[in-house]
C-alpha cells in the first residue's frame, strides 16, 4: 500500500466561482498564456464544457531536481471538485483536488479555492523524503496558485465560447 506525501493550500481569488473554476480548468489557456511557466502541458483529450468534462493531459514539471512526467485524468465530482489523478507516470496514483467556494471577503465577492496535493512516496525510502517532498511541493503550489490568481485578477481571464456556440468539434485534441 503507497504512502502519500500531501500538502493543502488555500487562497482567495476575487473573482466570482464559475469564473475561477472556469481558469483552473482551462488546459488550452494554461498551454497558450503560459500562465505556469515551469510547467508544460499537452491536452490528449478535452471535452467542449470547460470546467465541466472530463480531460486527458500530460504534464512535465521538475521537482527536486527530477523532471517529472505524468498523464493526469480530470474528472468533476457530484459536489463540484475538479480531481487530476495522474494515471501514468512518475506519480502514477497521485492527485490534485481544486474545490471551489464563493466567499466574501469585506465589500468583494470572490472564491476560496483548497487545493490538495497527493504524491506516492517510494516504498523504501518515502518517509524520509516526505518532509523535503512536501515543503518543495508546498513551495510550487503556493507559486503556481499565485500565478493562477495573477492570471485570473490582473490579466483578465475570460472563460471561451462553449465549443458548441462556436460550432467546434466535440474533443480539444493534442495542443
Amino acid at each position: 500500500m503507497p504512502r502519500f506525501a500531501e500538502v493543502s493550500h488555500e487562497e482567495w481569488i476575487a473573482a466570482g466561482e464559475s469564473r475561477v473554476r472556469s481558469q483552473f480548468a482551462d488546459l488550452r489557456h494554461h498551454i497558450e498564456a503560459g500562465v505556469h511557466p515551469k510547467l508544460q502541458f499537452r491536452i490528449l483529450e478535452q471535452g467542449p464544457r470547460i470546467g465541466a468534462d472530463p480531460a486527458r493531459y500530460e504534464q512535465r514539471v521538475k521537482l527536486l531536481g527530477i523532471t517529472q512526467r505524468d498523464v493526469f485524468e480530470r474528472t468533476f465530482t457530484a459536489d463540484g471538485r475538479m480531481v487530476d489523478t495522474s494515471v501514468e507516470g512518475f506519480n502514477r496514483g497521485g492527485s490534485l483536488s481544486f474545490r471551489f467556494s464563493p466567499e466574501r471577503r469585506g465589500a468583494l465577492d470572490g472564491t476560496r479555492v483548497e487545493i490538495t496535493i497527493r504524491l506516492p512516496l517510494p516504498p523504501l525510502i518515502g518517509p524520509l523524503l516526505r518532509p523535503l517532498l512536501e515543503a518543495q511541493v508546498r513551495k510550487e503550489v503556493v507559486a503556481a496558485v499565485a500565478e493562477d490568481k495573477h492570471d485570473i485578477e490582473v490579466r483578465g481571464y475570460r472563460p471561451p465560447v462553449a465549443a458548441a456556440e462556436r460550432g467546434a468539434g466535440a474533443l480539444g485534441l493534442a495542443a
